[in-house]
């Protein structure tokens, strides 16, 4: 078929000649991945059809370092690295959930990473967006959204994944099934690796996982309702459909950004800013400042 896309005269000539291609202008971490999974050692030289910029390429060989999942030669670690490049979800995720062995949470990182891999798990119909925000708050935590998600989770296993009872709270039972058939699919990735599969209580060991995952984006409050990340100073507002998009913690990691009529932080979670220089002290240094006079 064809696609016509009507648009006035003036903004017709803002356009560029040309789209930018989509490896210039996305998350290069999966593609860097899978070229070092394939023995491609000089990424940075590789011959791409529309080469994305050196800097895109080297901050994301920085980000596999801090992950672990390269070595002090750029190879790809054996018990991070080549297998975070097996998983079929993105390596921050990948590293999520390899970690979740060690701090005895793997069921609920599993359940975590299922919900964050599908889109549109609460429906809102039309004009009634109070009503599913009532309803969300019933799952909602103060610790943020990740947290929630489980408890969305939880409840639709613990109802049988009845679709009557994901209409009467304006959840997507296709994606929460899907989430589901995710979940045994990570699942199976995990027993492969040999990650002890466990569960907790302890909400500080969840989302010290999480954080062991994503880390780099984490941002700290500026006192006016905003946040900055920490390593790009990229100034972000917390997304509307936020468990805490009422509350201001003072650190928070989150799982993506999206930009519309702002730049969003979506899926986020309140974090003690310690945990950043204990999880990745190769790429957080806390010093505390030195009292006042």
């Amino acid at each position: 078929g064809k696609c016509y896309r009507l648009l006035t005269e003036t903004d017709f000539y803002k356009l560029a000649k040309k789209p930018v291609p989509e490896m210039q202008r996305t998350n290069l971490s999966t593609v860097i991945l899978q070229l070092k999974a394939m023995g491609i050692d000089n990424i940075l030289y590789f011959d791409f059809m529309s080469p994305p910029p050196a800097e895109s390429m080297i901050r994301g060989l920085e980000l596999f370092y801090a992950l672990g999942a390269l070595d002090d030669n750029a190879k790809l670690t054996p018990n991070i690295g080549e297998k975070m490049s097996e998983f079929p979800v993105d390596p921050p995720l990948a590293k999520m959930l390899l970690s979740s062995g060690d701090y005895g949470c793997s069921e609920e990182i599993l359940s975590i990473a299922s919900m964050l891999s599908v889109q549109g798990v609460f429906s809102y119909p039309k004009g009634g967006r109070s009503q599913v925000d009532s309803v969300k708050k019933k799952f909602s935590v103060h610790e943020g959204d990740h947290l929630t998600l489980l408890n969305v989770y939880n409840a639709y296993i613990h109802n049988n994944r009845n679709v009557k009872w994901c209409h009467t709270r304006f959840l997507n039972p296709k994606a929460l099934e899907r989430a589901f058939q995710i979940r045994k699919q990570l699942r199976s990735y995990l027993r492969r690796f040999g990650v002890p599969l466990t569960s907790t209580s302890e909400i500080q060991k969840i989302l010290k996982c999480i954080t062991c995952g994503y880390f780099h984006n984490a941002a700290r409050h500026l006192g006016d309702g905003t946040y900055k990340t920490v390593r790009s100073d990229l100034k972000l507002n917390i997304h509307p459909n936020s468990a805490i998009f009422t509350r201001t913690p003072d650190w928070v990691i989150f799982h993506e950004v999206v930009f519309t009529t702002k730049d969003f932080m979506k899926d986020v979670s309140a974090i003690d800013f310690t945990w950043l220089s204990e999880i990745a002290p190769h790429f957080y240094t806390y010093k505390p400042l030195p009292n006042a006079p």
